[in-house]
């Protein structure tokens, strides 16, 4: 089993001629992973009903050290099947992401149903079959013992809900089939792997190979995960056999307003469907996005095995599909027109890439350690698109801007410390918590590392991680054990912020700056003390006095204090935190008056919960300019509780 390729060997290989990789799911040729399964199927698309019907061979093979007497299976597409599932009531009836269910006549639901099951003989076994609305378990004839391989054959019907929820149909002709057939549970750390389709998780399955052969109307465009083989049509029909080798699921759209447009790179393929009409500059725009993040990956992290990527523009009637990721296929935003102002349209294409990097590839437990995926991807994203796309800003209006690494740290301050980042993405106490602990406080976390402990030991620790874990399907102790053979200081602060509520707040508490005077009272030591009493003089030296304050455990060892005093000077002490004692206390001469102190002038540690209070002035009246900063700190917050949905 090939787990990684060097950086030597990837370049060595893409010299090859483009012709060598012609129609092959692999620009690096694998495998890469442990391929647990090959499963082919054989589907076609009712156009006017919105529904799939499916043959499926599954060969899956035992690669652990148990004997199974069964094996569970996820059936996500029953999710949407009534107002009753653990997707319903989590989401109140039906409402993700700003997205939520028309209403309650029969096309705003969907199912998926095993209708035949038979074993390699033939032999029918579907009463061996035992479902329980979004999962099921197949109880098996024999044991089936470690390196055995079972063959089953499926026949089964999938009804495409109308899309609010990555799934489903727009109402007309756009279809996004996703999770949309049985698909084995993971055998995981000792257990299997089968939970519900929750509001706030997504997907976690084993690697394998996917044949698929997909039949829809003539007029409609398809795109798919993996690579097209070929095609061929009739009168009325067309068929698109896809190919993907290496991948942990298997997704498909198809639409007769796509239009089509593609650029290579270095033997990988990115193809976009996108709505018609859209401008050129746009299709470019998105090209160009999705290049720049391969690029950006590939020097910093680790080669991209796969020879495409699709990405997919749903319509707006249909923005539910929208910012997904799936195996060498992505959703953009709806509406991906270049703007003047913004670059949600290419952040929302660099996030959905990563993706197939920290998910795709890695293949963590999204269930179990949402973060994993979603919080790495939330900072490479902002590295991507200030690094490799020249775009710091996500936001610009005028001399107004707003870069990633703030927005994910308003975001992350403002969602308070209630859970930890590391948990199941179901328990979490509300959405909002799950969105920012594991998008934006993740996010956060990196972000302070790198600016404390630099950028080159964050892209060791993203690079080795791959090295080690690619098709492995890591966890956060693996993670961290990357990080401490790197810099154990650096993973003790990782730990404590992904593991723990920890949380800090570093504060100017008080700051005093007076002239001094001279020495006054009675000299004990004088023959005469009665005629040696003298009054004070001013001098034109300056007494001050900073007392520094942290709230919270999660601090630095230490961190710069800016100093500035009335003719300009600028000072920069370094204040050393220690765990026994929350607060210091400098006190010192100058020959000019303090007039402000500042903790963490660079905002380097990001996790400081509050800003607010790490700048204090001697005169009251020149703390105008930090007087706005807690509404402008609300105001990006719902900014970003808006925007960081993906």
């Amino acid at each position: 089993m090939k787990i990684y390729i060097s950086k030597a060997l990837a370049i060595a290989i893409l010299a090859v001629s483009p012709w060598l990789m012609a129609n092959k799911p692999l620009r690096i040729d694998g495998p890469h992973s442990d391929r647990v399964h090959y499963t082919k199927i054989q589907a076609e698309l009712d156009a006017d009903e919105h529904r799939v019907d499916a043959s499926m061979t599954l060969r899956w093979t035992n690669k652990t050290s148990q004997t199974f007497n069964e094996i569970p299976f996820h059936l996500y597409l029953n999710a949407f099947s009534s107002t009753e599932t653990t997707f319903m009531q989590e989401t109140n009836g039906g409402q993700l992401r700003g997205d939520r269910r028309e209403g309650d006549s029969r096309e705003n639901f969907g199912y998926v149903k095993v209708l035949e099951l038979t074993d390699e003989k033939g032999s029918n076994i579907i009463d061996q079959w035992s479902m329980d609305v979004d999962i099921a378990k197949l109880t098996l004839s024999q044991p089936l013992e470690p390196g055995q391989t079972i063959t089953l054959n499926f026949k089964f019907e999938s009804q495409l809900p109308k899309v609010f929820a990555r799934s489903g149909h727009n109402g007309e002709t756009f279809n996004f089939v996703a999770q949309w057939f049985p698909k084995p549970s993971v055998w995981y750390k000792g257990r299997w792997v089968n939970h519900r389709y929750h509001a706030h998780s997504e997907f976690f399955a084993d690697f394998g190979v996917y044949d698929v052969s997909l039949t829809v109307p003539k007029s409609y465009k398809v795109g798919a995960t993996g690579v097209r083989v070929n095609s061929e049509e009739d009168e009325e029909k067309s068929t698109h056999h896809y190919r993907a080798e290496d991948v942990h699921d298997f997704v498909w759209t198809a639409d007769k307003n796509f239009g089509e447009a593609s650029k290579e790179w270095n033997g990988l393929t990115v193809r976009l469907l996108y709505q018609k009409p859209l401008d050129d500059e746009s299709i470019q725009h998105q090209l160009d996005s999705a290049i720049g993040s391969f690029k950006w990956f590939d020097s910093v992290v680790g080669p991209y095995p796969y020879s495409t990527m699709t990405l997919v523009q749903p319509p707006s009637s249909a923005s539910g599909a929208s910012g997904m990721e799936y195996p060498t296929l992505v959703t953009t935003i709806t509406n991906i027109e270049k703007s003047s102002f913004q670059e949600m349209a290419a952040m929302v294409t660099v996030h959905e890439v990563g993706h197939n990097y920290w998910q795709g590839i890695l293949a963590s437990n999204e269930f179990e350690e949402s973060w994993m995926d979603e919080g790495i991807n939330s900072y490479t994203e902002g590295r991507i698109m200030e690094e490799g796309l020249n775009m710091p800003a996500l936001m610009s209006i005028g001399d107004w801007q707003v870069n990633m690494p703030m927005m994910h740290r308003i975001r992350a301050a403002a969602s308070q410390n209630i859970d930890p980042v590391n948990t199941n993405s179901w328990s979490f106490i509300d959405s909002r918590r799950y969105g920012s602990n594991s998008y934006s406080k993740p996010a956060t976390i990196l972000n302070t590392a790198e600016r404390y402990w630099g950028k080159a030991t964050v892209d060791q620790l993203l690079a080795n991680y791959y090295r080690a874990w690619a098709f492995k399907h890591p966890t956060t102790e693996d993670f961290l054990t990357v990080a401490r053979e790197i810099n154990p200081e650096m993973a003790d602060f990782l730990n404590r912020a992904i593991n723990t509520t920890q949380g800090i707040d570093l504060k100017i508490h008080k700051i005093s700056s007076r002239k001094m005077d001279t020495p006054a009272g009675f000299d004990l030591a004088a023959k005469e003390v009665k005629e040696s009493f003298k009054k004070p003089e001013e001098t034109d030296k300056y007494r001050n006095e900073v007392i520094l304050l942290r709230n919270g455990e999660l601090f630095p060892k230490s961190i710069d204090v800016r100093l500035v005093y009335e003719d300009g000077t600028t000072e920069y002490r370094k204040w050393e935190l220690l765990s026994d004692r929350k607060w210091s206390k400098w006190l010192w001469e100058s020959d000019q008056k303090l007039v402000e102190a500042m903790v963490d002038p660079k905002f380097t540690w990001l996790l400081d919960l509050n800003y607010t209070n790490n700048i204090q002035r001697v005169s009251s009246e020149s703390n105008e300019t930090w007087r706005w900063s807690l509404p402008l700190a609300q105001a990006l917050q719902n900014i970003t509780t808006t925007l960081f949905v993906f």
